[in-house]
């Protein structure tokens, strides 16, 4: 029989925020590790997530959804571009605004890293019951919900949107 683990009332534990952050910075390293055969990090892959959602936002939007200064969003995006896997255009209704879109290669190389990221989520689980990580996901989208602002233009159907509103505020940190 396993050991249950008890825990030890005279000993401090550490915080839930500490935790989570700890754990947050592992998960991290490890997907940086299953991207690098793709020449991918995993700041790549949100921005290729995002363009998958959004199609036709600015190097201007990302930098301001990402709370980063233009020039960096813009490394980012020759970055990626020099890759094949996005593609930069004029807007219709504005001839100075290029808007960004996956390519062909880049929808390829999304498809495979988050496949990827599903397994790797699916290992870091794996000490968890069915039932617990229902739970730690009802849990974690409840904190999620309650710590975002709620917007006026959301569908109630719709998905926990990464990128919310709160994130535009000048100096906060993006997850």
């Amino acid at each position: 029989m396993g050991k249950t683990v008890r825990p030890n009332l005279d000993k401090q534990w550490p915080s839930i925020l500490h935790l989570v952050k700890q754990v947050q910075y592992k998960a991290y390293v490890q997907l940086e590790t299953v991207f690098h055969p793709y020449d991918i990090t995993a700041v790549q892959f949100r921005i290729l997530t995002t363009l998958s959602a959004r199609p036709g936002m600015s190097s201007a939007q990302l930098a301001r959804l990402y709370d980063v200064k233009p020039q960096t969003m813009i490394k980012q995006i020759l970055l990626l571009e020099s890759k094949g896997l996005i593609d930069r255009r004029p807007s219709k209704n504005n001839k100075r605004l290029l808007e960004l879109k996956l390519t062909p290669a880049g929808k390829d190389r999304l498809e495979q890293c988050q496949k990827d990221s599903r397994e790797l989520e699916r290992e870091i689980l794996e000490p968890l019951s069915s039932r617990e990580q229902s739970e730690l996901r009802g849990y974690l989208v409840r904190l999620h919900t309650s710590l975002s602002a709620p917007l006026d233009d959301e569908d109630e159907d719709s998905e926990i949107e990464e990128f919310t509103e709160e994130y535009s505020r000048v100096g906060v940190q993006r997850p």
